[in-house]
């Protein structure tokens, strides 16, 4: 995290919804990454167990920061909630991850490129967080709504923002924060 910045521009009580507004966004990005990343923080060993079906491989870290095997031994003495990450999941698991996370808070990002003077292939894409208006979804600050985010590099001025946002029937719902 820490060169883009990231401006929430949609949110929804509708999870499909958000999800949806979040891949016409990623129509507007010039390049689009084939892989994306997903990210949550698990309340149980079942949500967990779902997750790494879905996405083999994910980092699983229980709350001591203790490397977390849903198959393994220790599975039974790990403190909730589970974080799970992989950076580099497929685009495949995408459904299937935010039907394995349930209601726990989670995230799913697309990197790209925005067009323009402004477009930074590094800091550039889009963020849905489920369960969280936030960017970074913490378990201690659920949310009964899901946020989209429009992710630029720190540079591009809050009109482009309103510009990007637009493409998608999407407008800028509060100030930038910080962004990957």
């Amino acid at each position: 995290m820490g060169h883009s910045r990231a401006y929430p521009v949609f949110r929804s009580v509708d999870a499909d919804e958000a999800y949806a507004r979040g891949k016409e966004l990623c129509g507007g990005l010039e390049v689009v990454e084939g892989e994306m990343w997903v990210q949550a923080e698990l309340g149980t060993p079942e949500r967990v167990w779902s997750v790494a079906q879905v996405v083999p491989g994910i980092w699983l870290a229980d709350a001591d920061g203790e490397r977390y095997d849903p198959w393994g031994e220790r599975r039974a003495v790990a403190r909730f909630p589970v974080s799970a990450l992989e950076e580099r999941a497929h685009a495949d698991v995408e459904l299937p991850f935010l039907r394995a996370v349930g209601d726990d808070p989670a995230a799913m990002g697309w990197g790209g490129r925005w067009s323009g003077p402004y477009g930074a292939r590094q800091y550039d894409g889009v963020q849905v967080s489920f369960h969280s208006d936030d960017v970074e979804p913490a378990a201690e600050r659920p949310a009964a709504t899901h946020t989209v985010f429009l992710h630029v590099d720190k540079r591009c001025p809050p009109e482009r923002v309103r510009e990007l946002a637009v493409l998608a029937g999407c407008e800028l719902l509060g100030e930038a924060r910080i962004g990957w």
